[in-house]
């Protein structure tokens, strides 16, 4: 197998950990109450009295109905549900609903990088391979690259993909098609590191990508199609692409 001109990563459990609000369907909760209380300073009309847990309640409630969409591979961007919910309780905030949403982002969860990915990242760069990533996020995009630039001051990831821009999720080829076309390369030239075989195994291998699912310490796995490349950590992939 010859070494890749890209490499193409996901994020969550693959270059970074979210700790420790993740429910048990694997999605990160639109808010806690935590989050919801930093957002009460910026109410400036709120009729009905609601308070922090009577916008938690409906802000997960309706997160879980749209849901649906992502079990179909569509993605809702959080402001559009911060937006359902406020205008639902008729409060109007002072800030605008991105703004909220980066409220939200900081507050909901905390954020660690995986093990190795330093040193992954610096390899790569010795080598002249480049680097980009395409993730499910519910978030904003330029909130997850914001992040990453903090984790890896380093990095020199190309481009950032988040589903919630674009409006579909992995596996859908579509969107690992976009970052064939935003590298400039042919999709044998690239290899898509993520940690879910049916999501971004399956999804990349359709764009034509090489797949190497990375055996996150987080997940369970059963069948792995004999075809896609595993390994355990990322030192296993620094040996890989100096061969």
């Amino acid at each position: 197998m010859k070494r890749p001109k890209m490499i193409i990563f996901d994020a969550g459990k693959t270059l970074i950990n979210y700790l420790p609000k993740i429910d048990d369907k694997e999605m990160l909760y639109l808010s806690t109450i935590d989050a919801i209380e930093k957002l009460m300073p910026y109410i400036t009309s709120n009729p009905n009295h609601y308070d922090a847990q009577d916008i938690n309640r409906l802000t997960n409630e309706i997160f879980e109905e749209y849901s649906k969409c992502r079990k179909a591979y569509f993605e809702i961007n959080n402001q559009v549900i911060l937006k359902t919910v406020f205008d639902y309780l008729n409060i109007k905030l002072s800030i605008p609903f991105s703004q909220a949403e980066k409220i939200i982002w900081n507050h909901s969860a905390s954020i660690i990088a995986v093990e190795g990915v330093l040193e992954l990242l610096d390899s790569l760069k010795c080598l002249g391979i480049r680097s980009a990533v395409i993730s499910n996020l519910d978030f904003s995009g330029y909130l997850l690259e914001e992040m990453l630039n903090e984790l890896f001051p380093n990095n020199e990831f190309e481009f950032v993909i988040a589903s919630s821009d674009y409006g579909i999720r992995k596996p859908q080829k579509l969107i690992f098609e976009i970052g064939i076309v935003k590298s400039g390369l042919a999709a044998e030239d690239i290899w898509y590191v993520g940690d879910k075989p049916a999501v971004d195994g399956s999804g990349s291998k359709s764009a034509g990508m090489i797949p190497i699912i990375f055996k996150s310490s987080k997940n369970q796995y059963n069948d792995i199609p004999k075809d896609m490349i595993t390994i355990d950590d990322y030192k296993e992939l620094i040996d890989i692409t100096r061969k």
